[in-house]
């Protein structure tokens, strides 16, 4: 009896969600979620987006990162604002200014292993261009695919993730497959602890 493999009934929607930093007109640093930064900035700087910035407006963005759903930006929403201001400022400075090494591509299809399919699984992230792999955790990503999507996904998924994840933070480029044994490695390690 052939096996089948599970296929979402319907496409669930991508719902992407940002975490973004404003700086205040005082200087003061001020964290909060939304889906459409612009218009979150808008409202900041018209005083009807939140108490604190009314008064101290008007406000420059200085930091985003995008969340696949609203619980993971509310989670790391919640992970920076209990950072220390000069961790937040060395968080923002890192994102201005990318790590030595770390490599420049146009578009996620010029990245190595990375075709269309991964391209698409990557969109399904919220990951929209290459600059925004370095720093990423490929099996959270993994793990956010297979949610996302309502199925699991081959590992060499996993392989592949890390392999663009690796090389846009400066690795050698190396096919997917060179990387299977870390991921073996690392998973039977979480395993092993649970």
């Amino acid at each position: 009896m052939p096996s089948k493999v599970r296929q979402p009934s319907a496409p669930l929607s991508v719902e992407t969600w940002v975490v973004y930093i404003v700086r205040c007109a005082d200087g003061s640093l001020y964290t909060g979620i939304t889906k459409d930064v612009a218009r979150r900035c808008r409202q900041h700087n018209a005083g009807t987006a939140s108490r604190y910035t009314r008064s101290r407006g008007p406000v420059t963005l200085v930091y985003q990162e995008q969340q696949p759903d609203q619980s993971s930006a509310l989670k790391r929403e919640v992970a920076i604002k209990a950072l220390t201001r000069r961790d937040k400022m060395a968080m923002i400075q890192r994102r201005k200014r990318p790590a030595k090494g770390v490599r420049v591509a146009a578009r996620l299809e010029d990245i190595p292993n990375v075709g269309p399919a991964i391209a698409t699984d990557l969109r399904q992230l919220g990951i929209a261009t290459p600059a925004e792999l370095p720093g990423r955790d490929p099996y959270v990503m993994y793990d956010d695919l297979c949610r996302i999507t309502g199925c699991r996904h081959d590992p060499c998924v996993l392989d592949t993730f890390l392999a663009a994840v690796r090389y846009m933070e400066g690795a050698p480029k190396k096919p997917w497959w060179a990387y299977t044994a870390e991921r073996k490695r690392v998973l039977a390690a979480r395993n092993s602890t649970k």
